[in-house]
């Protein structure tokens, strides 16, 4: 046999797990007497079973772990080290801060009332300025149209 193309090749797992038939495992030994490479692959195959041979026996498991079992959850103590967990304590930390050295709410309601005040207060003065400035033109328009009547 040649070994050149995968082929032409003998099954070496079914031979060294001794599957094979006798013509075919015949063939095999006499193949693998004259090929060096060949030789190589069994020998590595044999050695790969002989260590699966050496571990031991466990029984397969009943069920299935699934993602949303109990079993993947972190532990307490792995949330409160996690970077997220982390970095939203941080951001607590600084609103509750922000809240506390920040002014109050009352101080905030009398400064937005004093503004408010002033600016009604300037709303108020730019109101009478424009009465003003009316009643001086409705006292003109009133003297032309007198003075047009009076003068036909």
């Amino acid at each position: 046999m040649s070994c050149n193309s995968p082929e032409s090749r003998p099954d070496w797992k079914a031979y060294v797990l001794r599957e094979l038939g006798q013509d075919a495992h015949r063939q095999a030994e006499a193949h693998l007497a004259t090929c060096s490479t060949c030789h190589e692959e069994v020998a590595t195959l044999r050695l790969t079973l002989d260590t699966l041979s050496t571990l031991r026996e466990e029984e397969m498991p009943r069920r299935i772990a699934f993602v949303s079992d109990k079993v993947f959850e972190p532990r307490w103590w792995q949330r409160v080290f996690s970077p997220t967990f982390a970095a939203g304590a941080l951001v607590a930390a600084a609103i509750l801060v922000h809240g506390v050295l920040q002014p109050g709410q009352a101080q905030v309601d009398a400064a937005v009332t004093k503004a408010i005040s002033q600016v009604e207060a300037r709303h108020v003065q730019e109101i009478q300025a424009m009465y003003e400035q009316l009643e001086v033109r409705d006292k003109q328009v009133a003297n032309m149209y007198r003075n047009a009547v009076l003068s036909q």
